[in-house]
């Protein structure tokens, strides 16, 4: 699967964190556990290096609000990687509409990155319904917490909506097509 871009989610995509928002929701507490002990999911440190070494330029889109998850990029390393990061409560609409993959779209879009060459990596059912109705290409990314989102999709219609499922960042493997983009291939 080819990609010129990736829009990436960030809690339950990249990050280990949707079990700190188990009811009930403390926010001091949250925030206190995204800037003291939240980790990445295993291989997203390898893969975003990876994307990194080819040029690809990644956009973190997330309903998470910025001084919550901005000390858990710095702490893990990764904030460097991402040429901009947009959150729900700045594009003034939650993943129930498109509105914030199409606000990093047209980041990309500057570039001369259209639509069918972004792959958006999406964990939450509600949010992968979203981002194929709007046809995005999307990657599903298994995570265990995935009922805390509520409305849960069968297992499988999630499959049957997006080109690839990872369980395992650790299984995929990225390599350069020669044109600007990576193919992304999973063992």
């Amino acid at each position: 699967m080819k990609a010129k871009a990736i829009i990436f989610d960030l809690d339950g995509t990249l990050l280990e964190s949707m079990h700190i928002w188990q009811e009930p929701v403390d926010r001091k507490r949250v925030a206190m556990r995204y800037k003291t002990e939240v980790v990445l999911k295993p291989g997203v440190l390898e893969f975003l290096q990876s994307l990194n070494q080819y040029q690809i330029p990644m956009i973190l889109a997330t309903a998470t609000d910025r001084e919550m998850m901005e000390p858990a990029l710095h702490r893990n390393e990764i904030y460097d990687f991402f040429d901009t990061i947009l959150t729900c409560k700045e594009v003034g609409e939650s993943k129930l509409t498109p509105l914030i993959y199409h606000a990093a779209l047209e980041r990309l879009s500057s570039a001369g990155i259209k639509q069918q060459d972004v792959l958006i990596f999406e964990d939450a059912h509600y949010a992968i319904r979203t981002t194929t109705t709007a046809n995005f290409r999307t990657v599903a990314i298994a995570d265990e917490w995935v009922h805390l989102y509520g409305e849960q999709i069968p297992h499988k219609e999630i499959i049957s909506l997006c080109e690839m499922y990872v369980e395992d960042y650790r299984k995929l493997s990225v390599t350069a097509s020669g044109d600007g983009s990576v193919v992304l291939n999973k063992s």
